[in-house]
């Protein structure tokens, strides 16, 4: 989920359309051809069952279109009022993404001009949710379509509205549900009306969009105007007045400051939607959040705005995937590190310093590393530390090249060039170039197609009375590099940019009574860190393949309670166990629980003491009986092997632990209350940086 922007309001007008008319193709801001559907959908909750009708405008050129399989077709008609045999225009089909039903749309007579379609189909859907996964590196078991008492979902991966590739669609939904059974979708309501035990609503996407998705449930529905012609909804399976307030105050905020940022927002509406497992998803005018998720403290002010963020990034502007997904990296730069930068200085440098260091955790094996250009999404941690942090660096970069003004300016245009069509990374790079008037070719190629990251090397280094001279490198693969230099002198710091474009360079800074350097000191460079400038981390180790559990002692009880705890924190059927306190042979990281005293003082950082039930940590004194303790630690005899030790005396929190241990990676340690209150946590010192050297 995903920072921030300046700019002109220009208003975005959607026609309310009158019921029996199509939705037209927007052609004209479309790169893509477009279908537009207007369909009839009833819900059947105790048969689990769906029937549409669904009215298609077919664009020119198409020869066939997708259905999902297993719906059944009952009638095709198409403009001239003739009807066709399902069984011989309607054929199986499989590729790559699995099976389907393939629409031959040449035997239809619309291959090659298009026309008008009438398809009368039906199909069952009853997915369970209990093991669906949304956690916090892999996405994984997740549904794509259910219904029944406990609510319906239908993603556009189910295919339950006929599509073909590389098209567009827009979408005229009027949907029948039992009373009280709320909808929500992307575009604008329409209608709402109840008669007969039954509820019917309309919803019209007149935007093109490359799917759709529908939710409904037993909501407790608000909503509240943001500006004029945008309206925030909540959708809350609990009549909840103060997340509610919480929600509406953040969406009027967040569309405020992208409207700076990027342009005007491109919907009429923006919708949080309660979903009754866990999602995390971003979609066109709503945002579709799991319950537990949802009511995190945290979310309204982080995960949230990077939710309304891919209202522009993604659900507008296009992904044109030839080059990558940038998506998900612009979108981590305009709102989670932007409300970084917000907070200040400091904030934003950890931020830019978390992500290297997720790096390391999670791309420590080359043979997981991959460019940009062919990142498509995240499914692991090594993905996700390329894909949305490595990205997001290289847009820090490029606003750095270009100065700031300049990358936002470049942003705007982009947003407007590229209204409901597609847009690539040269796309971005051209505009910020001509913002800047600067040649950024080299700078895309680097960052783009090669894998991997430069490794800076310090070193000689000669302080004279008025200057330091010092050499930097970088390896055999030189990168073109604006590297940030700060000395230290007797008025204060200073930074200089100096351009390393080879192997290694000396270079000469002048000033007076120079006393330090450091180079990249704030992390404005994707690069390596040394392993001084990373202190242990817990994402050290979620970003381990197979780590060990270990216990010492335990009960029986304790002992099942920590394989529960294995499981899930390695989200796993398998993992290395011992009870006897020792890291099984070839484990490079393990997790240690409950250890006796001599091998929890055998872990314990300078910075904490724990003393039978007492913990000294952060200059402060705590309880064990009041605290869970979580930290992560180097092993002194095996500078390369990380343990995390966990101190909990409850089966039932520290089976919970592995669902809750994930969301603080970036941090060293954790104490999490054995009852209410807000964990407590935060960061061992580093070691010293070969990259900092002083007089």
């Amino acid at each position: 989920m995903a920072g921030d922007f300046p700019f002109s309001v220009r208003k975005v007008l959607i026609p309310i359309l009158t019921a029996g008319c199509l939705l037209m193709p927007v052609l004209a801001a479309a790169q893509a051809p477009v279908i537009a559907h207007r369909v009839d959908i009833s819900f059947g909750l105790e048969n689990h069952t769906v029937q549409i009708t669904d009215n298609l405008v077919i664009p020119a050129g198409l020869d066939h279109l997708r259905l999902g399989d297993g719906l059944h077709v009952e009638l095709i008609k198409g403009g001239e009022g003739t009807a066709a045999v399902p069984g011989q225009s309607v054929t199986p089909a499989e590729d790559e993404d699995g099976p389907f039903q393939r629409l031959d749309l040449e035997q239809l007579g619309l291959a090659k001009e298009g026309g008008t379609l009438t398809l009368v189909y039906k199909g069952t859907f009853h997915e369970p949710v209990d093991e669906v996964v949304f956690s916090r590196e892999n996405v994984g078991n997740e549904i794509t379509a259910t219904i029944g008492e406990e609510g319906i979902y239908l993603s556009s991966m189910a295919e339950w509205l006929p599509w073909a590739e590389n098209t567009l669609a827009t979408y005229d939904l009027r949907i029948d549900t039992p009373e009280g059974f709320e909808t929500v979708t992307q575009g604008q309501r329409t209608e709402h009306s109840q008669s007969d035990g039954r509820l019917k609503t309309r919803w019209v996407a007149a935007n093109p969009s490359d799917g759709v998705n529908l939710i409904a449930n037993r909501y407790f529905v608000h909503e509240e105007p943001v500006r004029d012609g945008v309206i925030s909804y909540t959708f809350f399976l609990e009549d909840d007045a103060r997340l509610r307030a919480t929600y509406m105050e953040r969406t009027k905020a967040y569309i405020e400051m992208y409207e700076k940022m990027i342009g005007p927002y491109p919907y009429t509406k923006f919708a949080t939607v309660e979903n009754w497992f866990p999602t995390g998803y971003g979609m066109p005018s709503y945002t579709l959040l799991g319950g537990t998720v949802l009511r995190l403290p945290f979310i309204p002010y982080t995960s949230f705005g990077h939710e309304i963020a891919h209202n522009w990034w993604g659900n507008s502007v296009f992904v044109d995937t030839e080059q990558g997904n940038w998506c998900e990296g612009l979108t981590v730069y305009c709102a989670d590190y932007h409300y970084k930068e917000l907070e200040s200085e400091d904030a934003a440098r950890e931020y830019r310093r978390t992500l290297l260091k997720n790096y390391a955790a999670y791309v420590k094996d080359p043979s997981s590393d991959f460019p940009l250009s062919e990142f498509l999404s995240r499914h692991s941690g090594a993905t996700r530390a390329v894909g949305y942090g490595k990205s997001m660096m290289v847009f820090h970069m490029a606003s750095r090249a270009v100065g700031r003004e300049n990358f936002l300016a470049g942003l705007r245009q982009v947003a407007a060039d590229h209204h409901y069509t597609k847009a690539n990374w040269s796309d971005f790079m051209n505009a910020f170039a001509k913002a800047g008037d600067i040649d950024l070719t080299g700078f895309q190629d680097q960052w783009l197609d090669w894998t991997g990251a430069p490794r800076l090397d310090l070193g000689p280094i000669e302080f004279k009375d008025d200057k330091v001279v010092f050499t930097l490198s970088q390896g055999e693969d030189a990168y073109s590099l604006e590297v940030p230099v700060v000395v230290t002198t007797k008025d204060g710091t200073e930074e200089h940019v100096l351009v390393l474009d080879s192997s290694s360079a000396d270079f000469e800074i002048e000033g007076s009574g120079i006393t330090g350097l450091s180079v990249d000191p704030d992390c404005h460079l994707f690069r390596h860190l040394h392993p001084e400038e990373i202190e242990p981390t817990i994402s050290q180790l979620l970003g381990e393949e197979n780590p060990a559990f270990v216990t010492e002692g335990a009960t029986p009880e304790m002992t099942e309670a920590a394989k529960n705890f294995a499981a899930g924190f390695s989200e796993k059927d398998d993992y290395p166990f011992t009870d006897d306190g020792t890291v099984p042979e070839g484990c490079r990281a393990s997790v240690v629980i409950n250890p006796g005293s001599a091998l929890l003082k055998k872990y314990l950082p300078r910075e904490l003491v724990v003393s039978g039930t007492t913990v000294f940590l952060a200059g402060k004194r705590y309880s064990l009986k009041e605290f869970d303790l979580v930290f992560a630690a180097q092993d002194p005899s095996d500078p390369g092997l990380t343990h995390l030790v966990i101190l909990c005396d409850s089966t039932h929190r520290l089976e919970a632990l592995a669902n809750r241990v994930g969301h603080y990676g970036k941090y060293s340690w954790l104490l999490l209350p054995t009852g209410q209150g807000r964990p407590l946590r935060g960061n061992w010192l580093g070691g010293a940086s070969p990259l900092t050297v002083a007089r």
